[in-house]
């Protein structure tokens, strides 16, 4: 008997189904991404497993980064098996690593497996806020808010420089771990973000996908009067626009809601 099942689109994510894939340690790329998602998509959160480490200086910093680059292919490999249209990569601080030859030949790389395997192709963090800031043909000089250690903030600002922009300033809460990025507060990143803006900085950007701050960057552009750019909003709009959806939302900053 034909019970007219329909095989071969994903109920819920009957316009698109991404698999997101994050640090094991990270809740906020997931919790941020299904807010924003528009009805029909579907955020299927799949995690590179890496341990709660404990970050109390720029070393140990450094092993957790080489940690998630380590477990990233097998996190990859495993997100695929639920036949993703495209793959996000919810983590940053491994995508600027050592600048953008690195970084473009990294994200070839795991964009040859998706391919591969699933016939699909990723979002990676770094390449994503080259599309992004394409939308803002004015932007120079960036100030940039993050939960690193000065030497992930290091990162940042080598990739920032070798597509073109200057960073003027950069804050960062030096967080204790991957797993305390998500407990840092709205109140002292909008503390850093002041301490990094000024007339000099066309747009504030924001790395580090485990820090709650997508909700907070429309409030902030409507009280600084510029763009302000989270990490998270930033690979959920790649992705979205890149598999043909065209949904304005709102509440996120104006990448979302105007690109």
């Amino acid at each position: 008997m034909d019970l007219g099942l329909g095989y071969g689109t994903d109920y819920y994510g009957y316009r698109k189904k991404f698999a997101v894939l994050v640090p094991s340690t990270n809740t906020t790329v997931e919790y941020e991404y299904n807010r924003m998602a528009p009805e029909g998509v579907v955020v299927a959160t799949r995690g590179c497993v890496i341990p709660p480490f404990v970050v109390t200086n720029e070393e140990e910093f450094v092993g957790m980064v080489k940690a998630i680059g380590a477990a990233t292919e097998q996190g990859l490999r495993d997100a695929l098996t639920l036949k993703p249209d495209h793959v996000i990569f919810g983590y940053s601080a491994e995508t600027f690593w050592d600048g953008k030859e690195r970084s473009d030949r990294e994200f070839a790389r795991y964009n040859a497996i998706a391919q591969e395997v699933a016939g699909c192709n990723i979002t990676f963090g770094a390449q994503a806020i080259q599309d992004a800031l394409a939308c803002y043909p004015g932007v120079h000089r960036i100030g940039v808010v993050s939960p690193y250690m000065p030497v992930g903030n290091s990162m940042v600002e080598k990739f920032m420089s070798d597509i073109g922009y200057e960073v003027v300033r950069m804050g960062g809460h030096s967080s204790p771990g991957p797993v305390e990025i998500a407990h840092e507060p709205f109140a002292k990143s909008r503390a850093l973000v002041r301490e990094v803006d000024g007339d000099d900085v066309d747009l504030i950007l924001q790395a580090g996908t485990n820090l709650a701050f997508a909700p907070l960057a429309g409030k902030l552009e409507a009280e600084l009067g510029k763009p302000v750019l989270a990490i998270n909003a930033i690979t959920f709009w790649h992705a979205l626009r890149t598999n043909g959806i065209p949904d304005r939302v709102a509440g996120f900053g104006s990448l979302l809601s105007e690109f």
